[in-house]
């Protein structure tokens, strides 16, 4: 299921994302924090200029061109090369004497009395200026070069390596997280095809898990009961047309020997009458047989090349042998359709054809034109039955084009057998009102696949 596989992507990309935001962010608190107070470094006066900003007086003495008021620092001294004091500004009382070579050599590296100081030469000796106290921290800091070497060539390889142990992780989790939902989306998909789901209820997705076994019982059970009630319904269906047919057959029989025999006008009438009744009974409960076979794919498709214009003269010329005067029918035929040979099963087409004439003259009893047209739309037969009668229902057009049938629907199972014969072949109908009811059938011709075309 691609559904897991991008939960997945997804999941890993977040996942990488978050690392490296956070990477990022602690990168630029990092250079923010350095960069504070680097800046906070620079307000320290600098060393360099207060140094050389000495001079020798005429007498001898010194003195700066820059108040120590002006710097950071809060004491100053000027040493020679004996250690001694040359001149001091503001200088502690217990930082008044000379130093030695090893006292001048610690304070340089540390600290003077806990005061971080600056040293610079100059002209006349070393300076010294102290800062405040807890001012700033000072280090004794060294390192190999060697090792410095050895920490700038690693650092790609350890970053790639970083990258590759946060990659790895990633990728676990993500697997971690999504096996569960993998063995949910199999379930799904092998719910979806109509199978039983049993899986694991451990882990994470336990209680999904256990909700789509329970789904599974129940549609399970659904479709057992169902099967059940077609079954049965299908062969009631099949029992009654079994049954019907024997006593139908001798009304059918009777009423033509009275209709031949008797003397009686009104008697030969009423027989008359008593047999086509019973057709239609006969009729209407072959369809409802053909009907059911055909919506659980009982019946077989008995496929055979068919010519289309032999096959439409013969099926008008039986519609029409019996056809009373107020209706006629009318045949249109192109050359192409004429030609055109259709892969089908005879019976159930001409059953399909007979059910829309049939349909046509049974709801126009005043009479109607019906028009037969076949034709060649490509590579598919069209084939359209017309009347110019009354036209279809609007309930009945609503039943035709899939709305709910309710318990006032319209009665219309040789149509709906027609739908079911002309989708068993892989084709369309269509019902619609032009000037009266207007039937099309579309239908792929021979040595051509098989397709479904839009209604």
């Amino acid at each position: 299921m691609k559904t897991v596989s991008r939960i997945i992507r997804r999941y890993i990309s977040a996942a990488f994302g978050i690392v490296v935001a956070v990477l990022l962010v602690n990168a630029a608190l990092l250079g923010g924090t350095v960069v504070y107070w680097g800046s906070r470094q620079n307000t320290y006066y600098p060393m360099s200029r207060y140094t050389s900003s000495f001079v020798r007086q005429a007498d001898g003495s010194f003195d700066t061109e820059i108040p120590l008021s002006d710097t950071t620092f809060c004491w100053a001294m000027l040493l020679d090369a004996d250690g001694s004091i040359l001149w001091q500004e503001n200088l502690p009382e217990s930082l008044n004497h000379s130093y030695t070579v090893p006292e001048i050599a610690s304070f340089t590296r540390w600290y003077l009395d806990d005061y971080p100081v600056m040293v610079y030469r100059n002209d006349f000796g070393l300076v010294v200026a102290g800062l405040p106290r807890g001012s700033i921290t000072r280090f004794d800091f060294y390192m190999d070069n060697h090792l410095i070497d050895a920490f700038l060539s690693g650092t790609g390889p350890l970053l790639l390596l970083d990258a590759g142990i946060i990659l790895f992780f990633c990728l676990l989790l993500g697997w971690k997280a999504a096996k569960p939902l993998r063995d949910i989306a199999q379930g799904i998909d092998r719910l979806a095809e109509g199978n039983a789901v049993c899986l694991k209820t451990a882990g994470s997705a336990g209680e999904l898990a256990e909700k789509l076994n329970q789904a599974s019982e129940r549609l399970q059970a659904q479709a057992k009961m169902i099967e059940r009630r077609d079954t049965a319904r299908t062969n009631w269906i099949a029992g009654v047309s079994h049954d019907i047919r024997t006593p139908l057959s001798l009304i059918v029989g009777y009423a033509e020997q009275l209709e031949q025999d008797g003397h009686d006008a009104v008697i030969r009438q009423k027989a008359a009458s008593i047999r086509i009744q019973s057709m239609k009974i006969k009729k209407l409960v072959e369809d409802l047989n053909l009907t059911s076979k055909l919506q659980y794919h009982a019946h077989p498709l008995r496929r055979e090349t068919v010519n289309v214009g032999p096959w439409l003269r013969q099926c008008l010329a039986a519609f029409c042998d019996g056809l009373d005067e107020n209706h006629s029918v009318e045949i249109c035929i192109s050359e192409s359709a004429d030609r055109a040979i259709l892969k089908m099963d005879r019976e159930l087409m001409t059953r399909a054809l007979d059910n829309l004439l049939v349909n046509s003259a049974r709801h126009n009893p005043d009479g109607c034109m019906i028009t037969v047209r076949a034709e060649m739309d490509g590579n598919c037969f069209k084939l359209s039955v017309q009347d110019n009668g009354a036209g279809y229902p609007a309930a009945v057009l609503e039943v035709l084009r899939g709305a709910a049938e309710t318990e006032h629907a319209p009665h219309i199972l040789g149509l709906h057998l027609v739908h079911q014969i002309v989708d068993a072949h892989h084709g369309s109908v269509r019902f619609f009102n032009h000037e009266g009811g207007v039937s099309e059938i579309m239908l792929e011709a021979a040595d051509s696949a098989p397709m479904r075309l839009p209604t």
